[in-house]
């Protein structure tokens, strides 16, 4: 989704162009200027430079704005992030639209890092999941990415994820030859160039899920000792196998997992547990 569309619905829903409080206060050319300014007590990562920026032009196509960090760059308490100078019903108008974007992608992008960071090599990756804002997805999946992240699947359509609702569909419906079916279906989405991915809770299930061999294994809500009886297992009777790990990954549980044999970590909570960066527009005039 476009960057100007989804900034463009944000400021509708704001309805920004009926400010009651700006347009009695103050005139249709009265002019300020002001700074984003980055509040937040540990270091940030910025993300949603051209969002904040579309929400001021759209309002105003006459606004001046000049950024002073690069998207992804490090910010700490006080930081000037963004300067903007135009109409000052206009600068109000677009103030909250800007600032939420702002906020809410570098709260994506410096949860990420810190995950990243964590880890501290290339494998396993750090991936996100599709536990994301309705309609938000493609922005929030693009701050994992500037925050150092490898963005899981976007949707269905992508890649053929088999979870544990489908795999109890399977046995209620075929019965005793369900894994044949599985195994059948998963040759047939493999051929048409899809990747599959199946879940895991258990050895017991990983033991008949290996046997359709998928290109993914997840292996999910495991604690870290079952973990790596699974892992082995996997290696030895799968071993091109790729195996991410998943289910309520917080950024204390990656020093123990980071030690695994793994190619990906998935965590819903770099997008939906990530915290609002603190940032303000403070006007100057």
């Amino acid at each position: 989704m476009p960057i100007r569309h989804l900034v463009f619905k944000a400021l509708q829903e704001d309805k920004s162009r009926q400010d009651i409080t700006s347009q009695s206060l103050l005139g249709p050319e009265d002019i300020a200027e002001g700074y984003i300014v980055y509040k937040g007590s540990r270091k940030g990562v910025i993300c949603g430079l051209d969002f904040a920026a579309e929400a001021f032009r759209l309002i105003d196509r006459r606004v001046s704005i000049k950024v002073f960090v690069q998207e992804g760059g490090s910010v700490s308490k006080g930081r000037r992030i963004l300067y903007v100078k135009g109409r000052a019903r206009g600068i109000l108008a677009a103030e909250r639209t800007a600032l939420n974007f702002l906020g809410h992608l570098t709260g994506i992008a410096t949860l990420t890092h810190s995950f990243v960071k964590t880890v501290g090599r290339r494998r396993p990756v750090i991936s996100d999941t599709r536990k994301t804002h309705p309609l938000l997805r493609w922005a929030e999946k693009y701050a994992v990415a500037v925050g150092g992240g490898s963005p899981h699947r976007f949707d269905l359509s992508e890649m053929a994820m088999i979870k544990d609702n489908h795999l109890i569909a399977l046995r209620r419906l075929y019965g005793h030859i369900w894994t044949e079916r599985l195994a059948a279906k998963v040759r047939m989405i493999q051929s048409k160039g899809r990747e599959v991915e199946i879940e895991a809770q258990s050895l017991a299930e990983l033991e008949v899920i290996l046997k359709a061999k998928p290109d993914w294994v997840m292996l999910d809500n495991m604690p870290v000792k079952q973990l790596g009886r699974a892992i082995k297992l996997a290696r030895k009777f799968l071993p091109g196998v790729k195996i991410e790990v998943s289910g309520g990954v917080r950024l204390g549980d990656l020093k123990n997992l980071r030690k695994l044999d793994i190619d990906r970590i998935s965590s819903g909570a770099i997008i939906h547990s990530a915290p609002f960066a603190d940032l303000s527009l403070e006007l100057t005039r």
